[in-house]
């Protein structure tokens, strides 16, 4: 046995089964994208690292960065809202808003020190820029919703959170730079005990004591917005455009997002709602957004934006292989040399035909190893066909007739 060729941490190949699944759940996701009105754009693999660092004010952070013959530093990129942020405040800067985009594309970053993480991630997403009210964040929720329905998740759940009311709280609560950074640094790990030791310093009394230390804990409904709000007065206006939200998303004829403080992210751009999709199957959100108001103004073009973003390969392992539909492409004996002009005609028709020569013996083995359901051999004036999934054998006398029509 020979020792298998290595590949980079992070990374693998995917075989042809599995493509055609994940292509087909970002056919679906875009086919509810475009019913929202967003369109499709690309953006480049490489960019240039000083560009893309403009997005926060520390830099990129992880990123696979490379030279150019020039010596110019270039980054792969490791996020899509960045560049589609940059596209759109230059080459569609003239666009009226709101401007609606959507992509199915891949980002590359270095896994984090001591998590198991794909450091190629497959992504379907869309970005709804120019638009600044509820109303926005709410369509963004609702395509998410349809579209994760669409690929084969009606039940997925989706929660939100709020940059907005949690820097309202940490206002209300006295938090200087010092423990507003511990605050957000245990927040983003998700530790609750980080979060409790860097609050216990603060001013907050009372009630409003009380929830401060609970606050990545929160989660539920509208009972959540109305606490948070109770106990500081500062963050009901954040509070009242989150529950607008949920009322906004219900409106759409989806199912309300649950409120969970705990979500946030780890780019430092989100200013507003933040946005998770869990989905049972899957060991991690299938989907993952929120606003981004700053970020337009970084790349020359200030605009208020929201989008989320699809991980394919999470959603892939949520849906799994219960929805594949059998392929009725067929394997024809002969296709290739004797009787081309047999698989020609079955392509005109929209078959997927794979050709293999008249002598051929090990067609059978062929389907089944490319995913093909049917094989068909001549028979004198007649065709033989077999179904290689159910082992049914029919003959015919016209291929036009066959049941890949």
């Amino acid at each position: 046995m020979t020792d298998p060729v290595p590949l980079p941490a992070g990374v693998r190949d995917v075989l042809p089964v599995e493509a055609a699944e994940l292509r087909a759940l970002g056919d679906a996701l875009a086919g509810a994208f475009r019913a929202f009105g967003y369109r499709e754009v690309m953006t480049p693999l490489i960019e240039m690292a000083d560009v893309l660092d403009r997005a926060q004010e520390d830099g990129l952070g992880r990123a696979y960065r490379l030279f150019d013959d020039d010596g110019r530093v270039m980054v792969l990129r490791p996020d899509l809202t960045i560049p589609i942020a940059r596209l759109v405040a230059t080459r569609m800067g003239e666009h009226p808003d709101p401007v609606r985009v959507s992509y199915n594309a891949r980002a590359v970053r270095p896994p984090a020190h001591g998590k198991i993480e794909g450091a190629e991630q497959r992504q379907a997403g869309i970005e709804l820029v120019g638009a600044e009210g509820p109303d926005a964040d709410a369509e963004v929720i609702a395509a998410l919703a349809s579209g994760l329905a669409a690929a084969g998740v009606p039940d997925a759940r989706i929660a939100i959170g709020s940059v907005a009311v949690v820097s309202a709280v940490l206002d209300g609560a006295g938090a200087d730079a010092d423990a507003r950074q511990a605050l957000w640094d245990a927040l983003r790990g998700r530790s609750v005990v980080d979060w409790r030791a860097a609050a216990t310093g603060l001013g907050a009394q009372g009630p409003a004591r009380a929830l401060l230390g609970d606050l990545p804990s929160l989660r539920g409904g509208p009972e959540v917005i109305d606490a948070i709000a109770g106990a500081f007065p500062n963050a009901a206006a954040a509070c009242g455009r989150l529950a607008e939200v949920v009322d906004l998303v219900e409106r759409h004829g989806v199912p309300a997002p649950m409120i969970d403080m705990g979500v946030v992210r780890d780019w430092s751009y989100y200013s507003g709602v933040v946005i998770e999709a869990y989905a049972a199957g899957a060991m991690a959100p299938v989907a993952v957004g929120g606003r981004y108001d700053g970020l337009g103004a970084r790349f020359g073009r200030s605009r208020p934006a929201v989008g989320v973003a699809v991980a394919l390969d999470l959603l892939h392992h949520a849906v799994g292989r219960g929805a594949e539909q059998p392929d009725t492409g067929v394997v024809l004996v002969g296709g290739s040399d004797e009787r081309v002009d047999a698989a020609s005609l079955l392509r005109a028709l929209g078959v997927a035909v794979v050709g293999v020569p008249a002598a051929y013996d090990d067609a059978d083995a062929l389907a089944l190893a490319d995913g093909r359901r049917f094989v068909v051999r001549p028979d004198g004036a007649r065709w033989s066909v077999r179904d290689v999934i159910s082992g049914a054998d029919l003959a015919l006398d016209d291929l036009r007739e066959g049941p890949w029509t």
